[in-house]
């Protein structure tokens, strides 16, 4: 009987004291309105940006996993960089794809005065993470112009989405782009990294040569690395080395840099 007033008393102490106590379950997902649709905010940021030169400059971060505190030091920095006109986000944005993850993540990011736009990572699908992450931000596929430039963002993810990659899509995006200066592809894996096979990688290079894209942007591997060509290919470090990329766009052609905090 001692035993069982014991469990008893245990459960009437949960259950008065903690406001939610599942609330850190790895499959919830009720993400709060004021996340909800991050990517169309930032759009909407993005569009109110007028300048009168064909050149500018963006930042492009990525994985940041649960470097809280050196994502933090990044959006400092980039927060003091006025030629910076708005941020990529390069995917891995969560680890273990938890909720409160997302939350942090999100919540860090209302500290940059700058907008900034997401593509999904392979941690990002861990659990219930997919979900996450289209209430939180929106589509996995889309891409957005500027100053007469065309960003296409993709879903390259192969293992944790469990999906095949919408390659009509990405080749949709990427036909009867000569009005624009420019058109710049961002995915979470490089074509030469762990998850694509050689048809993989064949088909994808392909779709950057046949289509003219100057320069195609990932994370995902953590480290710098940087491969000049007709097509060329940038790799970000990871948020815990605390660097990142800005990518400077002339009117034909651009300029790489590394940043090192």
């Amino acid at each position: 009987m001692k035993s069982i007033k014991i469990v008893l008393l245990f459960f009437v102490i949960i259950f008065t004291t903690c406001k939610h106590p599942f609330e850190f379950s790895v499959y919830e997902a009720n993400v709060k309105s004021r996340h909800k649709n991050t990517t169309v905010k930032n759009l909407d940021l993005l569009n109110d940006i007028t300048i009168d030169s064909k050149e500018f400059k963006f930042a492009f971060i990525s994985d940041v996993h649960f470097f809280y505190d050196q994502l933090r030091s990044v959006v400092d920095d980039i927060n003091k960089r006025d030629d910076v006109l708005f941020v990529v986000f390069g995917g891995d944005i969560a680890d273990q794809a938890l909720l409160t993850e997302y939350e942090i993540f999100h919540d860090v990011m209302t500290n940059l005065k700058k907008p900034y736009l997401t593509v999904i990572g392979n941690h990002d699908y861990n659990i219930n993470g997919g979900v996450i992450y289209k209430k939180m931000f929106g589509d996995y596929n889309y891409s957005f112009e500027f100053n007469n430039n065309k960003f296409v963002l993709f879903d390259d993810i192969v293992w944790e989405s469990e999906k095949e990659l919408d390659f009509d899509w990405l080749s949709s995006e990427l036909q009867n782009n000569s009005n624009y200066n420019q058109v710049f592809v961002i995915t979470h894996i490089p074509p030469n990294g762990d998850q694509f096979d050689d048809e993989l990688e064949n088909k994808y290079r392909n779709l950057m040569k046949d289509n003219n894209v100057p320069l195609s942007i990932h994370g995902h591997t953590h480290t710098f690395e940087f491969i000049e060509g007709d097509v060329s290919y940038l790799t970000a470090p990871a948020v815990k080395e605390e660097a990142y990329n800005i990518v400077s766009v002339k009117e034909k052609g651009f300029e790489v840099e590394l940043i090192e905090l």
